[in-house]
């Protein structure tokens, strides 16, 4: 079974989120992690690319501002994540997102469980 993360940023650091938090507390879940960074007036790439991990695959990407209009953008950058995972299991994750140690085992145990279930 192989489990992709994945997740969205874009002004991280302005904007306050605990990104590198909450990419560390996936990563001990996933084969790979996809990090679809936005062009942003921080150092939000610098940051993820200093996590220094070899399972994360950063994308880069540049906004349509016109897009915001009811999250449009938000969308698309989920669906690029998506669109790079390879795993048989995509795990999304918030910016602002983190998960427990304690929870890792049972995500485990379940992705396991279910992973030929079509349903």
């Amino acid at each position: 079974m192989e489990v992709s993360g994945f997740t969205f940023l874009r002004n991280g650091i302005v904007n306050g989120y605990p990104f590198e938090e909450s990419i560390r507390s996936i990563l001990p879940l996933c084969d790979e992690f996809i990090a679809v960074i936005g062009q942003s007036d921080d150092d939000t790439l610098e940051r993820v690319r200093a996590i220094d991990d070899p399972k994360i695959k950063i994308v880069e990407t540049l906004w349509n501002e016109k897009m915001h209009d009811r999250g449009f953008i938000y969308g698309q950058q989920k669906m690029i994540g998506l669109y790079h995972c390879t795993g048989d299991w995509a795990f999304y994750l918030e910016g602002d997102e983190v998960l427990l140690e304690d929870e890792l085992a049972t995500l485990q145990a379940t992705m396991e469980k279910y992973v030929d279930d079509p349903d």
